[in-house]
């Protein structure tokens, strides 16, 4: 804002009050609770109120329209949907992909990391855009916490299943990313997974016009074959398969052009990709998304003899933690299949004695320690950023 040539001041919110008289407009994060003494007093006092995302979108209202735009929220499969998007639309063009896996920029389905560590916080894409303009991008996807900027041409809902509480418990976060409809812009388009019960121009998923399956895309009445990698877990991409060939679709790719740009896919680090190498066999699953539900499906598929395990999350890296009372249920219950167990973070750490578990703090660390057992089948299921 300051560099817009706007006044403008950040306020700490959580802890201090500040005086609003002399503000005009307040910008505030959709997860504040409503009880928050700046809300209520910027309420009282007649300010203008908006999100933290409004205020991105509001910011880059002029951004070069040369620049396809595209936005992804959702309850879930954000990064995989905005990556394999990226994978199929840069047989064409070149994109710039932002993720919580960072800043890529994409060509001819392979990506190139420019920066890591950026969160998917709204005001990220101002980033992100910048970053798009000095790449000679041609298109540009955002993965977005919590909604949408305003800025899309093509907006993306993967899924409100798993809904959860934010604002202090006070709103859902589906509500939330309904900001993905409520500023979009003029002639702007939407794709969004049939569970969300909205009418988009393009539905997908279970319900959907589009739909993903093992060995085939479906496109309303029209059936076309697909052949995927042969370890993909497939139950864990089918969402985001489905929404970026619905994007891609309202993007007017050619249907062919989608199905070759998916041949041979074999998943992304971290979501629940198989890697055979010299002899042995890695399952990994460490990612920002990651729930115990996903921890027990990876252990579901690296099921076997000598499985050496890593488990946990990273919490320097994770805002929102594992649900660790079942996550020791889990464990508890499935000790027997692991030979040899890490446990990662804090909260895990005295778990580690009545599991017979080493602990580690990080996914580097415990990964460090599990590969000196020298395991023939290594899993890795860290809640972490990559």
């Amino acid at each position: 804002m300051v560099e817009c040539g706007i006044q403008a001041e950040p306020l700490e919110v959580y802890h201090h009050t500040a005086s609003l008289d002399a503000f005009d407009e307040v910008v505030a994060p959709v997860h504040l609770p409503p009880d928050n003494p700046h809300l209520i007093q910027a309420k009282g006092l007649g300010k203008r109120i908006i999100s933290h995302h409004q205020a991105a979108g509001e910011l880059m209202g002029s951004i070069d329209d040369d620049v396809v735009k595209i936005e992804v929220t959702g309850t879930h499969s954000k990064t995989t949907t905005a990556l394999l998007l990226a994978m199929i639309l840069s047989r064409q063009k070149r994109v710039l992909s932002h993720t919580t896996r960072g800043l890529e920029i994409w060509s001819g389905g392979r990506p190139q990391l420019l920066k890591e560590g950026l969160s998917i916080t709204p005001a990220n894409v101002i980033l992100a855009a910048q970053e798009a303009l000095a790449q000679g991008a041609e298109a540009l996807i955002c993965e977005i916490s919590l909604g949408g900027t305003g800025l899309a041409q093509l907006g993306i809902l993967t899924s409100f299943t798993n809904d959860y509480r934010i604002a202090g418990g006070t709103k859902w976060a589906s509500t939330a990313k309904l900001q993905m409809l409520s500023l979009a812009r003029r002639g702007s388009r939407l794709a969004a997974n049939a569970d969300c019960r909205i009418s988009p121009d393009i539905s997908f998923a279970k319900g959907g016009l589009v739909r993903a399956l093992p060995d085939g895309l479906i496109y309303g009445e029209e059936r076309l074959g697909l052949y995927l990698g042969e370890d993909l877990d497939f139950a864990s991409y089918q969402t985001a398969i489905s929404g970026a060939a619905a994007a891609a679709e309202l993007l007017e790719l050619e249907r062919e052009d989608t199905i070759r740009a998916l041949e041979g896919f074999g998943g992304f680090s971290g979501r629940m990709k198989i890697e055979r190498l010299g002899g042995r066999t890695v399952f990994d699953s460490s990612n920002s998304g990651l729930k115990v539900s996903d921890i027990e499906r990876a252990m579901d598929k690296a099921r076997g003899p000598n499985l050496v395990a890593v488990v946990g999350e990273d919490a320097q890296t994770v805002c929102e933690g594992l649900d660790i009372p079942r996550l020791a249920e889990l464990l508890r219950r499935r000790r027997s299949e692991i030979e040899d167990l890490v446990l990662v973070g804090e909260r895990l750490r005295p778990l580690a004695r009545e599991l017979g578990a080493e602990t580690a703090q990080d996914l580097v660390e415990g990964l460090e320690k599990a590969e000196s057992t020298r395991p023939k089948r290594l899993l890795s299921a860290v809640k972490c950023f990559r």
